[in-house]
């Protein structure tokens, strides 16, 4: 999925603009097997991150300029993703057209009663999600589920993800600043579906615990029906040691990360308690969204794949799964990416971080 363009360049870098960092990965096609060429990541100065960023493209495309120089980049066609906070997104039941003109017409009038700006503010991308219809496998079959298959066969769902054009210019502006050509802009819940989910077709959950944001996406068959954000994430745990460990922000940040790597056997933290039951009620929100949704088959969510550089906080899958009574694991976006094994360590440690960038790059290999 994209907002815009497409090409096939010879590597595929993947660039993730992030509210405290920029992540760069680029791969190259290996017998169609996505191979590693190289990666980066840039912490941006507290007073350049968050949205203030995309205030500045000038000053973004610097620092996009400067992880690709350091990591060696080889690469100047480039795929990108719109923060998920950002993006606009719907699933529409629109009757079925034989004239695929005339779709068009009727996506942009149930969006001019749904977007938060004006259709003619925004750049929009729709994804058919209803593809040819199933052969009957012989079930038996009552007469009202027939007459319900019937109406259902009148109408296609259309996944429509949008965003302002103004917020596009930037990003176009920080590639150009960077010297890369950006290819096309996706979105983040794309990217990750790419990278953790794969071919599965369950309705699985992706929680992306960022550093200032924490997204969540339920996708059933390659589609995010529920696309949730909220502004809690790793900072919000930093701040909260700083004021009851009275630690500098430095140092708050250095032992946060130590609770991550201290692992082992035990129960969440206590100081990440209060972070994580407002994550908890919004994925009991979205399972309801997701069960009480009329265009969706599955209903349940199987389990959920965390991802985002918080994620490796100390016994968040645990507390999760016990939590919520269902499978919680860290996703892997390396598993089916070709890398030298003495990566293998570091590769495990930035993975959650890297995974947008690294579905990023994947895109093309699709």
């Amino acid at each position: 999925m994209s907002l815009f363009g497409s090409s096939k360049p010879k590597t595929f870098l993947g660039v993730d603009i992030g509210g405290s960092s920029i992540k760069v990965v680029e791969l190259a096609n290996e017998k169609g097997r996505a191979r590693l060429m190289t990666y980066g990541y840039l912490e941006l100065p507290p007073q350049d991150g968050g949205d203030g960023l995309f205030d500045q493209p000038k000053k973004a495309g610097e620092f996009l300029a400067r992880v690709c120089k350091e990591s060696d980049v080889k690469a100047t066609q480039a795929m990108t993703a719109l923060q998920s906070s950002n993006v606009f997104s719907t699933i529409l039941s629109l009757p079925k057209s034989k004239d695929p003109k005339m779709i068009k017409p009727l996506i942009d009038a149930e969006l001019g009663k749904l977007a938060p700006l004006p259709v003619n503010e925004m750049i929009t991308y729709s994804t058919m999600i209803d593809g040819e219809a199933k052969a009957d496998k012989g079930e038996v079959k009552t007469k009202e589920m027939k007459e319900d298959e019937k109406e259902k066969s009148k109408y296609t769902r259309v996944l429509v993800t949008g965003a302002a054009k103004t917020l596009v210019s930037k990003y176009i502006e920080i590639f150009k600043t960077a010297k890369l050509n950006l290819q096309a802009i996706d979105t983040e819940s794309f990217a990750l579906i790419r990278a953790l989910i794969g071919k599965d077709k369950g309705a699985i959950m992706i929680l992306d615990l960022g550093s200032k944001r924490t997204n969540l996406f339920i996708v059933e068959k390659g589609i995010p029906f529920v696309s949730r954000s909220i502004n809690l994430g790793g900072d919000s745990v930093t701040k909260r040691m700083v004021e009851q460990m009275k630690l500098s922000e430095g140092d708050a940040e250095r032992a946060k990360r130590d609770l991550g790597i201290a692992g082992g056997s035990g129960s969440l933290p206590k100081i990440l308690e209060p972070i994580m039951q407002p994550i908890v009620n919004e994925i009991k929100f979205a399972f309801q969204l997701y069960a009480n949704m009329e265009l969706t088959e599955l209903k349940r969510v199987e389990k959920i794949i965390l991802t985002g550089g918080s994620s490796h906080l100390a016994h968040v899958p645990e507390y999760l799964s016990e939590t919520l009574n269902m499978n919680v694991y860290r996703g892997d976006p390396w598993a089916r990416v070709v890398y030298p094994k003495d990566l293998a360590v570091v590769l495990e440690e930035i993975g959650p971080r890297m995974a947008v960038a690294v579905g990023l790059a994947m895109r093309e290999m699709d």
